[in-house]
């Protein structure tokens, strides 16, 4: 069903008009065309936009409307969910002209609300309350809160998708249950994101057993990508000396320092925060005003950053995907990618993040750092260009999120709930639609068990510890212990640091990097902080942190090899270097400098008279005690891969150690491969094994290989 532009403000009331025109907004954008009428007549709705385009406004202008047209209203009217706390904060700070002007309260209640702030809220609650998941969780509860939540009749989950991936979601579909079963009439459900490769799952996550009505805009804001990848000069090998670096990075640095020069506001993203502070120490080491940001920053530091950078005070943050979501860093001129995103919804989040409204083109550098960095970066853009955003796994039936939420819905009850009930709450929510009552039960008996809760033929019971239970483990995100790290030149906070460094590297003495600068360790105390000085050593160690890189999916790798075949047929027909390179430039967003050396690459592979491996050709290649399996399958294949070949051999007494990446697997052998009858072994033992010497082989990979303790030690915490 379409609307006509002027529908949707039309259906406003006149104070929400006249504040829109006071802003200088005098026409819809194509969300805020499609969802406001919906949303206006009382439908669920997921919205997905792209970045700028109005979608968090298309939400809140008609339920905003209907909240201040209701002159009785009590309690709490509008719940806003969001992933994190910064988001949180900006939001508050976007809504609080419109709420001085159009008379309704709003406030933010996240785990560092003042308890006082708690308190007042508890007497007098706000009309929209902006909160996190695990904060609805902790309020589900209260006597209080729950009279206030009775009122509730709309909640808008921001960036749904980032919460639909884990267990935090999980536990949120089943918070908004438990919420549905204190609001007599119920509430409407909306839901936000950029970037949703799978919106009808996305929709039944939202929804539940409700209907939701999809608005999906397509991706076609005017986007500029371009991948660079620069050749070494005399002034960069002049620059790989003092950074004590390579002339290939000292390259890459200028060019990154050149971009930022010639730009008001630039965001270079990296894959992970080891990278981020990488970067930021090379640019303190030049001089140049170019802050970082990411997650192992204390917020503090984190806030400066993001103040320093909307004020202009500085061109150049490097962020993780930290500022992906919609933090207010004010207007951003161009994005730097620095090595491949590995995924599309990142280049789509990253990107988009430039040009932030629907008129502006987004404007987007990918640098790559090698050959096979450029072609998964050139991958990237082009899945982008047709549409291909990857899935989102919505994980089902989590039994460790399911324990804590049947003691929720007791805590929700006078001290007993049938368990009947219970179980009809729960399997409402879209990741419990398919729970049998055979694991639920069984969940249930090991709560008796445990004594979190008492039961008996037909009903559940508190005891003394479900409420311990319950507010021990509101957070779904697993608790790593952190360390605060300390300047004692001014006492602030300059970072966090990881458990595994502090145990196997930190020491009195040790120089490292943090915030883009060293730092050396002076004291450890025992309240876990570490105090440290500034100093100069261009060969410091970097924080090692917890949590892993993006796997690259399989449809990117495919694409790869695609490539791959491209370029080798170009050689096989006898094109010259030049007109290749000509050829690939008018396909390819990247530079000549790149694409001269993807063609040596490969010019030289087919020199030594092996086959170029492509998406559709597998290469067994054996040298001295190595294997390498060539594929173009992605991480999370490869490394399955990997695993149960590693399996096969290990079980013959062929294989020390094994790597993958998502384009090859190595095996390092016990013997020498010229020792080995390699086609026999793949052709017969690997791809022609047995079935079910195939099925011991996986057994004793879940068995002797799975990370279950690590696991364990999440749930457990």
């Amino acid at each position: 069903m379409r609307f006509m532009a002027q529908e949707a403000f039309a259906l406003l009331s006149s104070p929400l008009k006249g504040l829109l025109e006071e802003t200088g907004i005098s026409k819809p954008t194509p969300p805020q065309i499609e969802a406001i009428p919906l949303i206006a007549q009382g439908d669920n709705v997921l919205i997905i936009a792209p970045t700028g385009s109005g979608k968090t406004e298309a939400a809140l202008l008609p339920l905003i409307d209907r909240l201040i047209r209701n002159h009785d209203r009590q309690g709490i009217s509008l719940v806003y969910i969001t992933p994190l706390r910064a988001l949180n904060r900006d939001l508050l700070k976007r809504l609080q002209t419109w709420s001085n002007k159009l008379g309704f309260s709003v406030e933010v209640r996240h785990g560092d609300t003042p308890a006082k702030d708690r308190r007042r809220m508890a007497i007098k609650p706000p009309d929209l309350l902006i909160t996190t998941p695990e904060t609805l969780q902790a309020v589900l509860p209260g006597k209080r809160m729950r009279d206030h939540l009775r009122h509730v009749k709309s909640v808008i989950i921001d960036e749904i998708h980032e919460l639909a991936g884990d267990r935090r979601g999980v536990q949120l579909t089943v918070g908004l249950e438990r919420l549905r079963e204190i609001c007599v009439n119920g509430f409407q459900r909306i839901g936000l994101s950029a970037t949703v490769g799978n919106p009808e799952e996305i929709a039944l996550f939202l929804g539940g057993d409700q209907p939701v009505k999809t608005v999906q805009i397509p991706l076609n804001k005017s986007t500029a990508y371009k991948v660079e990848y620069p050749a070494p000069g005399e002034e960069d090998r002049d620059l790989a000396r003092q950074l004590y670096t390579t002339p290939e990075a000292a390259a890459r640095l200028t060019l990154v320092d050149d971009l930022v020069e010639a730009h008001d506001s630039t965001l270079i993203f990296v894959n992970s925060r080891v990278n981020a502070e990488l970067l930021g120490s090379k640019f303190n080491m030049m001089d140049r005003k170019i802050m970082v940001h990411h997650g192992s920053l204390p917020r503090e530091e984190r806030v400066r950053a993001e103040e320093a950078f909307k004020a202009g005070e500085i061109k150049g943050l490097v962020c993780t995907s930290t500022l992906e979501l919609g933090i207010d860093i004010g207007s951003v001129d161009l994005v730097v990618q620095y090595m491949s995103p590995r995924q599309v919804n990142s280049l789509v989040q990253r990107v988009g993040r430039s040009g932030h409204t629907l008129t502006r083109t987004s404007q987007g550098v990918l640098v790559s750092v090698s050959t096979e960095d450029i072609l998964e970066s050139v991958g990237v853009i082009e899945l982008a260009r047709e549409g291909q955003l990857e899935r989102t796994s919505i994980h089902a039936g989590a039994l460790d999120v399911l324990a804590h939420q049947i003691t929720g819905v007791l805590m929700d009850s006078d001290g007993s709930l049938e368990i009947s009930r219970a179980k009809t709450i729960i399997k409402r929510a879209y990741p419990y639609r398919d729970l049998e009552d055979g694991p639920l039960d069984k969940v249930i008996e090991f709560m008796r068990k445990m004594g979190y809760l008492k039961k008996d033929d037909s009903a559940l019971y508190r005891t003394s510890r479900t409420r311990f239970y319950y507010f021990e483990n509101l957070s779904m995100i697993p608790d790593e212990r952190r360390y605060l790290v300390v300047d004692l030149t001014s006492q602030q906070n300059v970072g966090i640091l990881g458990e595994e460094f502090m145990i196997t590297k930190a020491r009195i003495g040790l120089n490292f990097i943090v915030k883009g600068r060293v730092w050396q360790i002076k004291q450890i105390t025992d309240d876990g902080k570490v105090y440290v000085l500034p100093i100069v050593d261009p060969t410091a160690a970097i924080p090692g942190w917890d949590g892993q890189i993006l796997p690259v999916p399989r449809a990117l790798a495919t694409k790869v090899g695609v490539y791959r075949s491209i370029m080798d047929k170009l050689i096989d027909e006898n094109t010259t270097r030049s007109t290749a390179v000509e050829t690939l430039s008018q396909r390819w967003p990247c530079d000549t400098y790149g694409l001269r050396r993807l063609i040596e690459e490969i010019e030289t592979h087919k020199a030594t008279g092996a086959p170029v491996p492509t998406d559709q050709r597998v290469l067994i290649e054996g040298f001295d005690r190595y294997i390498i399996l060539h594929t173009h399958l992605g991480d999370i294949l490869n490394f399955t891969l990997g695993e149960v070949i590693e399996e096969l051999f290990r079980r013959q007494g062929l294989v020390r150690m094994w790597w993958s990446d998502p384009y090859r697997i190595l095996f390092e052998m016990t013997a020498d491969t010229s020792d080995l009858d390699l086609e026999d072994l793949f052709l017969k033992q690997v791809f022609g094994v047995e079935e079910p010497v195939l099925s011991g082989a996986c057994h004793g990979v879940l068995h002797r290989h799975f990370p279950w303790q690590l696991y364990m030690k999440h749930v457990a915490e």
